[in-house]
């Protein structure tokens, strides 16, 4: 492993930590954190490892699209994309995607 690749590394889990602080508070169970953050920086590693620095697309998108899909199912529930307010109501849509439910929410006015 090269100092490109530790460089790397480094960032992918730096970009990794600034989600965690964002929204990762609501992962459930807890066990599952490190697991996340083993495989997130395991497949960056190994992209830059083959791929050398076109493996920073993956490091760089990955989150990127995270938190567009992120910001836009807030809007659409209703939810405050930076908070993650009503804390009760982003749970609820966690517990039911969890679960495979991924049917729109109704519109009420």
């Amino acid at each position: 492993m090269d100092n490109i690749e530790i460089g790397y590394a480094i960032f992918a889990a730096l970009i990794w930590m600034l989600g965690y602080f964002h929204a990762g508070r609501f992962v459930r169970p807890k066990w599952k954190i490190p697991g996340k953050f083993i495989f997130y920086v395991g497949v960056s590693t190994t992209l830059v490892h083959w791929f050398g620095h076109w493996g920073l697309l993956f490091i760089v998108l990955h989150p990127l699209v995270g938190l567009l899909f992120h910001c836009k199912v807030c809007k659409e529930n209703n939810i405050d994309w930076l908070t993650c307010e009503p804390q009760e109501k982003y749970l609820e849509l966690q517990e039911k995607w969890a679960k495979g439910d991924f049917t729109k929410p109704t519109k009420r006015e």
